[in-house]
């Protein structure tokens, strides 16, 4: 008789043991990863001045971003003073990075230019022109809009001298309630910034000519 008790304590034991075993098994990453993105290419766009003409040379940086932005976790702001980092919803690489580069890639359509050079660059590549971007909100909120807002400056790089700055404020409303959306008009915002200073350059360009 003792043994078929045993038996029972065994067999019991193990049937609650393996429900157990299940729940430490491995489960997939539901992170997601997300990076915001350049302008598109128009399919007609005239060709780009080559690295040896006197087309315009920009130096992109430094980009500076505010220090609650230096995370993988994507940032919402909830209320003026309080921000909410997500769980699951992650930048693909440092934001700053992702940032400064799309903000090249986008000058360099808008310019018709492949003549970039990002920050720091060697003296024997100095540009014509530095764009330096410092960013003070980059952040999607709880009322279904995106925010950009940045100070610029384009220097002379032979004279060392600012020759025109600003700050932009750029709000861009999502398409949906997601972070893909989100992404999209954060995106969309850095377009438009990119837009401002290519305008910019531009003008100083005339100036000079």
């Amino acid at each position: 008789m003792s043994r078929l008790i045993q038996a029972a304590v065994i067999f019991a034991t193990l049937a609650l043991l393996l429900p157990a075993c299940g729940t430490f098994s491995a489960r997939p990453d539901p992170s997601r990863f997300y990076t915001v993105t350049a302008i598109a290419q128009p399919e007609t766009m005239p060709a780009k001045a080559s690295s040896n003409s006197g087309g315009v040379s920009l130096g992109i940086g430094p980009v500076r971003l505010p220090g609650y932005l230096d995370h993988q976790e994507i940032v919402t702001r909830v209320s003026q003073n309080r921000i909410d980092l997500s769980e699951y919803d992650r930048w693909a690489e440092p934001l700053e990075t992702n940032f400064t580069r799309v903000v090249g890639q986008n000058l360099s359509v808008l310019l018709h230019t492949d003549r970039l050079v990002f920050y720091p660059w060697e003296l024997n590549t100095r540009p014509n022109y530095q764009v330096t971007i410092e960013v003070l909100r980059f952040e999607s909120n709880t009322q279904g809009n995106v925010q950009l807002t940045a100070r610029w400056e384009i220097l002379d790089t032979s004279k060392r001298l600012p020759l025109q700055a600003g700050e932009s404020g750029i709000t861009r409303q999502p398409t949906t309630q997601s972070t893909d959306a989100a992404v999209a008009a954060l995106s969309e915002a850095l377009g438009d910034l990119s837009r401002e200073i290519a305008n910019a350059v531009s003008a100083i360009e005339k100036q000079r000519k």
